[in-house]
């Protein structure tokens, strides 16, 4: 069974790999200080890692004014190779909406890296329901509401609870 859990220091070399695996790598040690990091772990591996920002203003200061306000923004997220395309991304994302609506922030943000598989971590994206919300291109902010990634995934929401 999939469990979505918070990161603990023994899961870092693990988690360093993946990111590493994924071309999202930081070339030394890894070290997620100043953000919130959770993980996807079945039969006791670690197979994806999202890193995400409960409190993020992004856009606002950049000159971005159309950007919603309670946001929380997605940094970065990473799926072991053999376990994409089994729900590993969607519980990662779902996960991280209902901390952002228990944290009290309405829409979730990111922008999705560019890589060898952009096309397919925008497909990704979409089906999760982030759109883009700024003209897309490289460096294209997406988003939703969260109360949607939520209810796609027949999760309570605050309003439904």
């Amino acid at each position: 069974m999939l469990l979505i859990r918070d990161i603990t220091r023994a899961d870092y070399p693990v988690v360093e790999e993946l990111l590493d695996s994924n071309d999202l790598g930081v070339g030394g040690a890894y070290s997620p200080e100043g953000q919130e990091v959770v993980v996807a772990e079945l039969h006791g591996s670690v197979v994806g890692i999202a890193e995400f920002q409960l409190d993020c203003d992004f856009g606002r200061d950049e000159g971005r004014p159309d950007h919603p306000r309670e946001q929380a923004w997605l940094l970065t997220m990473a799926v072991a190779d053999a376990h994409r395309r089994h729900g590993v991304g969607r519980a990662l994302v779902t996960e991280i909406a209902r901390r952002t609506q228990d944290a009290g922030r309405t829409f979730l943000a990111l922008v999705p890296q560019d890589g060898d598989d952009t096309a397919d971590r925008r497909t990704f994206f979409r089906a999760c329901g982030l759109v883009p919300i700024e003209p897309d291109g490289p460096g294209a902010a997406w988003g939703c509401p969260v109360a949607q990634i939520l209810a796609a995934e027949g999760v309570a929401t605050t309003q439904g609870r």
